[in-house]
């Protein structure tokens, strides 16, 4: 199965489809739904939160971290999605993250005394989050669109998690190491695929912005 091209409003120079362009309701969701900066900056976050809410309700503070993971896999799972078999980078991404996430779940698990100081889980995700802006911000201007979007899942997923114990301080999180895992693995993978990326050959590297990357 190969990778599901969002769509974008450079599909419609005119902008958003209207009723009297004779477009249905259906696929005006439709392009808000898979418009990219929807799916980076605004589903994967709205996941994580709600991922973390859940956890924290239902497992209480030493399990709710993970729900940043979770996000980013939810996140992950509409774009590029879980294909088989995983024959690009791109593809193998979702795949390494839910592996990471399994790993990340048994270090908490046999490893239950992680009370990682508050301010120092936040400066962590700080940190993880602005390095991941960093590397959407040089996939961007590097040509991968694509690159840009996932690094910005990775950034927006990471800073719920260091908001949340920012500005909740009562609700008894942290941000163990363990819980910040997926997201930096995530970030190693798109980095290596970046600065590990080859020029384009002749022409061939100016047929789509969007998908023309040569890290995948």
């Amino acid at each position: 199965m190969g990778l599901r091209r969002p769509l974008s409003w450079i599909n419609y120079p005119q902008g958003l489809p209207t009723a009297q362009a004779s477009c249905d309701d259906g696929h005006i969701m439709n392009a808000l739904f898979n418009h990219p900066a929807i799916q980076s900056l605004v589903l994967p976050p709205l996941m994580a939160w709600l991922a973390v809410w859940l956890l924290a309700r239902m497992a209480g503070p030493r399990w709710a971290p993970l729900g940043a993971a979770l996000g980013l896999l939810a996140a992950l799972a509409l774009l590029p999605g879980f294909d088989w078999p995983a024959l690009s980078r791109v593809q193998k991404l979702p795949w390494i993250v839910l592996l990471a996430t399994l790993m990340a779940g048994a270090w908490l698990w046999f490893a239950p005394g992680q009370n990682t100081h508050r301010l120092r889980g936040v400066v962590l995700s700080a940190a993880l989050t602005v390095a991941a802006l960093g590397l959407a911000a040089v996939g961007g201007l590097g040509g991968s669109l694509l690159l840009a979007q996932l690094a910005l899942m990775v950034a927006a997923t990471t800073a719920v998690l260091g908001l949340w114990v920012w500005w909740r301080p009562a609700s008894g999180l942290r941000v163990p190491l363990a819980a910040l895992l997926p997201a930096f693995v995530a970030a190693l993978l798109i980095a290596l695929s970046l600065f590990s990326a080859q020029p384009p050959q002749g022409s061939a590297g100016e047929d789509d912005l969007y998908y023309t990357p040569q890290w995948r």
